[in-house]
């Protein structure tokens, strides 16, 4: 089964025999299918009898999935399937984002009895409490990324800078001041809602997943990098 995880920014394409370890690749969203399965290809030539599994944030770019696919070979996760292994209150209960539940998904069966934060570093950042054998609820903030575009975008004068991780303490350029300002506004965010989520769910862990989450994880001590966690998820909610 070829997987298939549209995110805003980026598409994930992953091969698994054992939902534990992946194959996979990272291919911008923006690309045609088409030139992404080519890509794929490459490394991982498709057979005639393999299943595509879709799943995604970007209804669009999904569209154009659909297209290309062959029905017969198509399938996508089923709600009904997460909401009977993630009990929760979210409404409506379809607006909770595709990501956000494969990650809650592969939290739940891969530590049932152990409570999680979730924090899911994308174009978005996401922050998932998993504790008591139910989705308790969360935050969205915008990302890095988008934050320092934002700053450029919103100003006549301010620069588009990227962001250096750990960036200084102080900033005695304009540069090097945005860095500073939107570097610590996430590492005080992120320790932060955890502070705030612990004091739920005190014995909660922290699982870091997402484009960024390597370069956080000495940011959040104690944090544990899962990078294959949306994967792991998406694989599990397809077997039901």
């Amino acid at each position: 089964m070829l997987l298939i995880a549209v995110g805003n920014t980026r598409t994930l394409l992953a091969h698994s025999g054992d939902g534990q370890q992946f194959q996979s690749i990272s291919v911008a969203t923006a690309l045609h299918p088409a030139h992404i399965l080519q890509q794929w290809e490459q490394i991982c030539p498709v057979r005639e009898e393999d299943v595509f599994a879709l799943g995604g944030v970007v209804p669009e770019a999904m569209q154009h999935w659909r297209e290309l696919l062959p029905p017969g070979r198509l399938r996508e996760p089923d709600l009904a399937v997460f909401q009977r292994h993630i009990p929760n209150n979210y409404t409506p209960a379809e607006s909770l984002g595709f990501d956000r539940r494969c990650c809650l998904l592969a939290a739940a069966r891969d530590f049932p009895s152990q409570s999680s934060i979730i924090i899911d570093m994308g174009t978005a950042i996401t922050i998932d409490l998993w504790a008591e054998g139910r989705f308790q609820g969360g935050r969205i903030l915008p990302g890095i990324t988008m934050s320092l575009h934002a700053l450029y975008l919103g100003t006549a004068l301010l620069p588009d800078m990227e962001l250096p991780i750990p960036a200084p303490e102080l900033g005695n350029n304009t540069g090097t001041a945005i860095q500073s300002g939107v570097f610590h506004l996430f590492v005080d965010t992120l320790q932060g809602a955890i502070q705030h989520f612990q004091r739920i769910s005190p014995d909660a862990q922290v699982l870091l997943t997402g484009g960024d989450a390597d370069l956080w994880q000495t940011q959040i001590p104690g944090s544990r990098h899962v990078p294959d966690l949306l994967l792991r998820g998406f694989y599990g909610w397809l077997q039901g």
